[in-house]
């Protein structure tokens, strides 16, 4: 009997591919503005706005084009791909500010294209944390991976072959990418089995979540931003900083096991609960506990931490969003949480230090916790309360029954 793939695998690998794809620049970003610095005439502040212009691209498409997809499925995905690369190769040939944007820009909006391959597909599932923490967990192996490679690259001069490598790397996924079906109905809820939520959230438990969302992109993108000062305390190199971090990033993934697993919802809430303990824990370590391997244990579960709660969080939304629009702009609302984490992070920890530093972002991460719990709770009380309501017709029509007043 011939070995045939499973249809599911085939579209997680897609799927992943794409996830890959559209986040492996955001990624790298750290390495992307070290290569442009390399660039005559663009000092450190001028690469980072120059790299700015992809994060600029991705909420452009997020904005203006969320459900494009739905209608031209192969154009999209195809015109990510492209553009993607495109805007790789283009970073790697030119050299003036304007042109370098708009390639840092094409990129971008080329990712957000492939990101709305994964938007749309998995649009109102059930239990749709499964499907997330299985496309985070290949796709982030995958990007991890990526990052180690171009970290233990050795230094040469100008830009290097980054650019190169970030368009092969697009270009070796996209059969995969290319390989995600249309969908064929996009139903207005979710699927909903015996153990799925019952109910869809209200818009103020909605926001809630994109709070939450906010929160928890911003601790984490604050503390890498300053990861390289904490590692000159601890008096490490800064090629074994980068490596620490491409390793913690690759082992941090391991996380998103535990979602991808999960097949009972009443095991939501403690299972995020734990997450945001293990986060809010590894911060402080990180901050408090000098060393080379207390750095590099602590960043493996920070992101172990953020690996295990946010694919929660994005399947939550996920099934209140019909056409997968509302994920879409999530991811808008996940960079801009990173933003204001990456520009409030470097002066706080100056100001403040690492001590004030890690109690303000664990302090952080209390409060986002808080909203995620409020939002769990309302959907097992609300769920409680479906399943009486439930029960009591059950037993109001046996009564008619037993009665003869059920018929007419």
């Amino acid at each position: 009997m011939p070995f045939t793939v499973p249809s599911s695998a085939i579209r997680v690998s897609g799927l992943s591919a794409a996830f890959a794809a559209a986040l492996n620049g955001t990624m790298v970003m750290p390495l992307i503005v070290m290569a442009l610095c390399r660039v005559p005439g663009i000092d450190e502040a001028t690469a980072t706005a120059v790299a700015s212009a992809e994060v600029g691209g991705i909420a452009l498409y997020c904005l203006l084009c969320p459900r494009l997809v739905r209608r031209a499925h192969w154009q999209v995905a195809a015109g990510g791909v492209l553009a993607m690369v495109a805007g790789q190769l283009l970073s790697h040939v030119t050299d003036s500010v304007a042109t370098l944007s708009l390639a840092r820009l094409l990129a971008g909006v080329g990712e957000g294209a492939l990101f709305s391959l994964i938007t749309c597909d998995v649009a109102a599932q059930a239990e749709a944390e499964r499907i997330w923490g299985q496309i985070n967990l290949v796709g982030g192996v995958c990007m991890g991976g990526l990052l180690y490679a171009l970290s233990t690259m050795a230094p040469q001069a100008g830009r290097g072959p980054i650019f190169l490598w970030l368009a092969a790397f697009g270009v070796a996924l996209a059969p995969l990418i290319l390989s995600i079906r249309p969908r064929v109905e996009a139903t207005p809820v979710a699927q909903v089995s015996p153990s799925a939520p019952l109910v869809r959230l209200p818009r103020a438990q909605l926001a809630l979540v994109l709070v939450v969302v906010l929160l928890v992109y911003g601790v984490q993108a604050g503390q890498w931003a300053v990861s390289g000062y904490v590692g000159e305390r601890a008096h490490m190199a800064a090629e074994t900083v980068g490596l620490f971090l491409a390793l913690s990033s690759i082992l941090g993934f391991v996380g998103a096991i535990v979602p991808s697993l999960t097949r009972n919802p009443a095991r939501r809430a403690p299972l995020v609960a734990l997450g945001f303990v293990i986060l809010g824990a590894a911060v402080y370590a990180f901050f408090n506990i000098a060393g080379q391997w207390s750095f590099l244990l602590s960043q493996i579960m920070v992101n172990v931490g953020f690996y295990m709660l946010t694919p929660f969080l994005t399947g939550l939304l996920t099934e209140n969003d019909p056409d997968g629009a509302l994920v879409m702009r999530t991811l808008i609302i996940a960079m801009l949480g990173a933003g204001i984490g990456t520009a409030l992070a470097g002066e706080l920890f100056v100001s403040g230090g690492p001590g004030m530093f890690s109690l303000i972002a664990v302090g952080v991460v209390g409060l986002a916790w808080g909203g995620a719990m409020a939002v769990f709770n309302t959907i097992k009380r609300t769920k409680h309360e479906h399943e009486e309501a439930q029960v009591g017709t059950r037993h109001i029509a046996g009564a008619d029954g037993l009665t003869g007043h059920g018929g007419g």
